[in-house]
């Protein structure tokens, strides 16, 4: 039986328990009676204060149907007990949140996304999907689909401001400002195996935190069931929050700094200290869950790195496989480099809290922003580094694409 894991609160129900919200449609009622918007204040509480009466209110949800002696139905569409009429809506036991229907009937996996405040969360997740879209969907044969009316809109919003009107998104809102809804894609890539002549298809739901939200472990606490539901959590790491490396810019490279934000070793210590109390510890007290640490803004780092650093130039995907050589080579030089910006603490204490542990090094943007205009792409546009590769690894540790490395060697 299929588990969906809500992608807004991520409690977890079997699929064929989901209730149903009517839409009261004004025809096609099997009755002469419509439906009328009753309170849901399930979901009203769940949403948080602020929401007024008039937005409380919501079509009617009613239970999944029983059929064929108990069993209930696997359809994508129910009938309302109170008007006849069928609905496709799906909603969360638990919190009400409405469910797009094509992520009900398929495996899902939730990336939460971490950083501080001004570490381009936002701004990562917004290029990733463009390069999930484009040229890595390319290499690897895939296509991503946003799921639902709010991602959809949202994501055309992000891409049009980035790519088109070159603005960098706003920051993400904290959560005492109410909450943030996820961003979910419907990921098909080609079958293996069995089902090569097939496609896979796999909901990917981001999750971003805001920074402020990350300034202590009681402030995490609010995310704790968040991340706990999570397959794999990305950390961005800003090199820019390193006094080692702001001292280090050349003259007039650090015109635009950010303010210097909770240091990526708190936010690292705090996330590892709430999934253990959540379960999510091993035998020897390291956290169960993937963590990958990509450290952002290599493009301005270029005087501390190599310039055949493979940081710096973005992997070639060839025959649609991830290469595990290059994986190799990007985990050494991320090492290095954080060990030149904080001589590696921040590394091993993640190599002492993480069980399963990636490090990478990225650039969403590929430049920084104009001296004078930090909320403006460069006028070139974005030209990623390495952005896909956290979550190619993550997806790599479940078997979702291919990796080509020597039998009987795992990723990373």
């Amino acid at each position: 039986m299929t588990t969906v894991v809500c992608p807004y609160c991520f409690s977890r129900t079997a699929a064929a328990r989901l209730p149903f919200r009517c839409l009261m449609p004004s025809t096609g009622l099997r009755g002469s009676v419509r439906c009328a918007a009753v309170s849901d204040d399930v979901w009203a509480e769940f949403k948080g204060p602020g929401l007024s009466a008039g937005d409380r209110m919501r079509g009617p949800v009613f239970p999944a149907p029983r059929q064929f002696g108990g069993l209930r139905p696997t359809g994508l569409r129910a009938a309302c007990p109170h008007c006849g009429a069928a609905t496709p809506v799906r909603v969360c036991p638990g919190c009400h949140s409405d469910l797009p229907s094509d992520y009900c009937d398929q495996e899902s996996r939730i990336i939460a996304l971490l950083g501080a405040k001004a570490s381009g969360k936002s701004t990562y997740v917004t290029v990733l999907v463009n390069e999930l879209r484009h040229r890595v969907g390319s290499a690897y044969q895939a296509s991503l689909v946003p799921m639902g009316g709010e991602t959809q809109r949202r994501d055309r919003e992000l891409a049009e401001d980035l790519y088109e009107r070159l603005r960098l998104p706003e920051a993400t809102r904290p959560a005492a400002m109410g909450f943030n809804d996820p961003l979910m894609y419907r990921l098909s890539v080609p079958g293996t195996g069995r089902r090569a002549a097939g496609s896979r298809h796999t909901a990917l739901v981001f999750f971003d935190a805001a920074g402020e939200d990350l300034s202590s472990a009681e402030a995490m606490n609010r995310y704790t069931r968040y991340l706990g539901a999570a397959d794999g959590i990305v950390l961005l790491v800003d090199p820019l929050q390193f006094g080692s490396v702001r001292d280090s810019l050349p003259n007039g490279a650090g015109a635009d700094l950010p303010a210097v934000e909770t240091s990526a070793q708190q936010i690292a210590a705090d996330l590892a200290g709430q999934l253990r109390a959540h379960g999510r510890g091993d035998s020897k007290g390291r956290v169960s869950t993937p963590l990958a640490v990509a450290v952002t803004k290599v493009d301005m780092l270029s005087h501390l790195l190599e310039p055949h650093s493979p940081l710096l130039r973005s992997a070639e995907h060839h025959g649609g496989t991830l290469d595990r050589d290059d994986l190799a080579a990007v985990r050494e030089e991320t090492s290095a480099l954080l060990t030149a910006c904080d001589s590696g603490a921040l590394r091993r204490q993640l190599e002492r809290d993480f069980a399963e542990l990636g490090l990478f090094g990225l650039s969403a943007l590929g430049a920084p922003p104009p001296l004078g205009a930090p909320a403006d792409a460069p006028a070139s546009g974005p030209r990623p580094l390495r952005v896909e590769d956290p979550l190619l690894w993550l997806l790599a540790r479940r078997d979702l694409i291919p990796v080509r490395k020597p039998a009987g060697r795992r990723v990373g």
